[in-house]
């Protein structure tokens, strides 16, 4: 059995960040998200405040002004945007935590 990392990629369009998702650096499918920038950045934000507390109990929430952040386990960040009243839109994202870290380091 072949464990390889993932290969992730990142492309960035008028304000939006495509994350693309392979299983293997060799897979042609992936899995892809596209995000607001300003939510990327959120995102970097909460997950480096999640580094500095070693003390993390799950299921973990925090809410922004821009979105929700929650996590049941360590290995998957759900996000939900929200509106300017703070109530969640229809928009939201499962990402994995590799994608993220992957996100910080670069």
């Amino acid at each position: 059995m072949d464990n390889e990392n993932p290969k992730i990629e990142f492309f960035s369009d008028n304000g939006m960040l495509e994350i693309r998702y392979f299983d293997t650096p060799k897979d042609h499918l992936y899995r892809s998200w596209r995000l607001p920038e300003s939510i990327v950045h959120e995102l970097i934000a909460f997950r480096i405040g999640l580094k500095k507390n070693k003390e993390i109990t799950f299921p973990l929430q925090k809410k922004t002004t821009l979105c929700e952040f929650t996590m049941h386990t360590e290995k998957f960040i759900e996000i939900k945007s929200l509106d300017s009243r703070g109530r969640t839109n229809m928009t939201g994202w499962s990402l994995p935590s590799v994608v993220v870290e992957q996100l910080i380091n670069c």
